[in-house]
């Protein structure tokens, strides 16, 4: 929203070469939302919790809408911790992994127990699941991607799912079959219709149109898209700006003293994430393990030495990860998303944000010490030691 208002103010609208990017940080995060997979909105960012609109939504499935708040994923484990939520449908995340602060309710170990994971592979998450549905690859299927300039890019299989394994759509069609909302087949063709019939902006949308290069949304009903927006007015009328009071963070003397320094989580280049597939691929072989960048000053400080395994605590736990002896950072570390060998996610803060609910990932109090754990060797990824 401030980036927005940015927009607004420097006049960085309607003409090419201009405007918001938001770097979305997996590849179909812009097509999700705008399918409505947001408790707050439904397809096309339409209220979710508007009676008026839910109406549309009625008289086109011919079932009765649910006006009750939906739950966003902190507010899912809040739930469940409070027997609110029984049970969950997760698929191709492994909340286990990348989820902060990994023990509050029990997380790991099933409260709620995921009924449902579907999934390319036996993640950490799956291991607790009661129920596995094996997915399938992005090669093995049909559908579309949206990115972030609105392009809604055709994907089509190229091999056959795995015996055995199901697109993820057809696994949520054969889902609904068994709950007594009969479905056709899974199909890309069929699915670009029935949405351009519920969202607005995908009117004209056909699977057989969208060639090698996709369209940008809206695309009109006569299958013109846009390729810049706003160029004459806004959709609202004129144009808003958000304002939002700075609030400092502030953490007391006691805290400051126990965890003195500032971990912040990292991505690396040869791992995606969790590395849930990278870690499968030969990427393992250019960065093998996980390293704490740790600066000089901080490593004297400690005792510790490149190589050694250093055990790194915050309030919520601890975790053991090899030393990187650099000064490539600051006084103070920082260490990558959470993988299989170090479970980093065990000391981070599940303190969130107010509108999007999202974790503080990259500032969370912490101590280090040299560990009395020896080193094993392991695939992982590097992290950074900043300054506090």
């Amino acid at each position: 929203m401030l980036i927005s208002d940015l927009a607004l103010i420097t006049g960085n609208i309607g003409r090419r070469g201009v405007g918001v990017n938001p770097l979305r940080g997996q590849n179909n995060v812009q097509g999700a939302a705008d399918m409505g997979c947001q408790p707050h909105q439904g397809a096309g960012y339409l209220d979710a919790y508007d009676p008026e609109i839910n109406k549309k939504y009625e008289a086109f499935y011919q079932v009765k809408i649910p006006l009750g708040k939906g739950l966003k994923i902190p507010e899912m484990f809040d739930a469940s911790i409070d027997g609110k939520l029984k049970a969950l449908w997760l698929m191709g995340e492994d909340v286990v992994q990348t989820d902060p602060n990994t023990n509050k309710g029990d997380r790991r170990h099933g409260k709620p127990r995921p009924a449902r994971g579907a999934g390319l592979f036996m993640t950490e998450t799956a291991r607790y699941a009661t129920v596995i549905l094996p997915g399938a690859s992005f090669l093995e299927k049909s559908g579309t991607y949206t990115n972030a300039e609105r392009r809604i890019q055709r994907v089509q299989k190229v091999v056959e799912p795995l015996p055995g394994t199901k697109s993820d759509g057809q696994i949520i069609v054969d889902i609904m079959n068994r709950m007594g909302y009969a479905q056709p087949d899974y199909d890309p063709k069929t699915m670009l219709e029935e949405i351009s019939q519920i969202v607005p902006f995908f009117a004209g949308v056909r699977w057989d149109e969208l060639g090698d290069n996709g369209k940008q949304w809206p695309v009109l009903p006569d299958r013109t898209d846009t390729e810049i927006l706003h160029t004459e007015t806004f959709k609202r009328g004129k144009g808003k700006f958000h304002y939002f009071d700075f609030r400092k963070a502030t953490r007391s003397n006691k805290t400051a003293r126990e965890y003195p320094y500032i971990i912040t989580t990292n991505r690396e280049l040869e791992h995606y994430n969790s590395g849930t597939m990278t870690r499968r691929t030969r990427n393992v072989q250019i960065l093998t393990e996980d390293l704490l960048m740790i600066h000089p000053d901080d490593a004297a400080r400690h005792f510790i030495e490149n190589g050694d395994m250093v055990c790194v605590t915050s309030p919520r736990g601890k975790v053991d990860i090899k030393a990187r002896i650099t000064d490539e950072v600051r006084p103070g570390y920082s260490a990558p998303p959470s993988t299989s060998e170090v479970m980093l996610n065990i000391i981070t803060s599940d303190e969130h944000d107010s509108e999007a609910l999202c974790p503080e990932y990259k500032v969370v109090a912490v101590n280090i010490r040299k560990s009395k754990r020896e080193f094993k060797t392991g695939a992982a990824t590097e992290s950074q030691l900043i300054g506090h």
